[in-house]
């Protein structure tokens, strides 16, 4: 009964009858990391060419856009979720079976509490625990000004009364050849695709302006020094982006460089190329920090690049802000894409 009660607290403060989240309209979420729960299906979570999308994926991404949150996503069934929930491992969880459903759940997790439903169709809800009310009800507020926008109706009609397929378990077409030209490297086969997502969106065919090729967006030195054939063909292109990784994995591991340091200086690297690097990697020893953490050579970059923007820096001078935004990108969608896939 408890559940019920908290259910209609949520509802009412929606519209207007309970007291507001937040009277001084400042979110209570803002620089807070949440951690999510949802299963993957065509309307939840899923991959479509690559990308991670789905009508709840995408609220939580509107959703933290706007309360300035990080969201951890975590691929959870639904008989794992309350347990979850009660035992503080997620803060969020999305039940997708309906409004009507809720009752059966609240009979048996009195505190658990839910969210107004979220869509229009199959009438899903956020769960959360009484303690963290305050968060419900500022998704509650936050939910009920959404159906009022625009973008909440094109959301509807776009998962809605689309028919969507999802590939819980396939990354891209060319999943195999990963698996078979990572293994003995260290590397993770959805790491590899995540680079390739973010070289070539997954077309064989794609060029670069600077001559990068394939797949694996592979520069006209790599081609040559790594024997590639064709640099068009997956698997030639494949073989040859993960001989690059192999090449660049050994040069910075006999710098020191070790653990998840050291995937993010390979990624660097294969960005930008590992002379540009290792030149970061000097400065940030000049200043007194540790060359061989990603974190510390971050910062560097970032200060670097913040005090070259008077007019007199030269422009053609390598910035890494690119690079920085790779290594960011490459890793966020790994994370999406081992939610989707074996490691094997």
């Amino acid at each position: 009964m408890k559940g019920k009660i908290l259910l209609l607290a949520s509802v009412m403060t929606v519209f207007g009858i309970a007291v507001k989240p937040n009277e001084t309209g400042k979110s209570i979420l803002k620089n807070r990391n949440l951690v999510v729960a949802l299963d993957t299906c065509c309307y939840n979570y899923f991959l479509e060419k690559g990308s991670p999308c789905g009508y709840q994926f995408e609220l939580f991404e509107l959703f933290a856009g706007q309360k300035e949150v990080k969201l951890d996503f975590r691929i959870v069934p639904d008989s794992m979720k309350f347990d979850m929930l009660l035992g503080g491992d997620i803060d969020v969880a999305v039940f997708s079976r309906g409004f009507d459903s809720l009752y059966s759940v609240f009979n048996r997790y009195e505190n658990i509490c839910s969210s107004i439903p979220l869509d229009d169709t199959l009438k899903s809800v956020w769960l959360t625990v009484e303690k963290n009310m305050p968060l419900m009800l500022e998704i509650n507020a936050w939910a009920g000004n959404l159906k009022g926008e625009k973008i909440y109706t094109s959301l509807q009609t776009k998962y809605f009364r689309h028919k969507h397929r999802k590939s819980v378990n396939e990354i891209s077409p060319y999943d195999n050849i990963l698996k078979k030209h990572c293994a003995g490297t260290g590397w993770d086969w959805r790491l590899a695709a995540a680079v390739m997502y973010h070289e070539s969106r997954f077309k064989p065919a794609t060029r670069s302006r600077s001559g990068a090729a394939g797949l694996m967006q592979l520069m006209p030195n790599t081609v040559r020094n790594f024997g590639v054939k064709n640099v068009y063909d997956p698997e030639e292109n494949i073989k040859g982006g993960m001989s690059l990784i192999a090449y660049l994995t050994d040069i910075f591991e006999k710098k020191g460089v070790q653990g998840e340091d050291l995937t993010k200086f390979v990624l660097a690297a294969y960005n930008a190329g590992h002379g540009k690097i290792f030149n970061f990697m000097k400065e940030t020893e000049n200043s007194g920090l540790d060359k061989n953490k990603w974190s510390d050579v971050y910062s560097v970059i970032m200060s670097k690049n913040r005090t070259d923007k008077s007019a007199s820096a030269p422009k053609s001078k390598y910035s890494g802000r690119e690079t920085l935004k790779f290594v960011d990108n490459v890793s966020k969608n790994y994370s999406h894409y081992q939610n989707f896939a074996t490691g094997n």
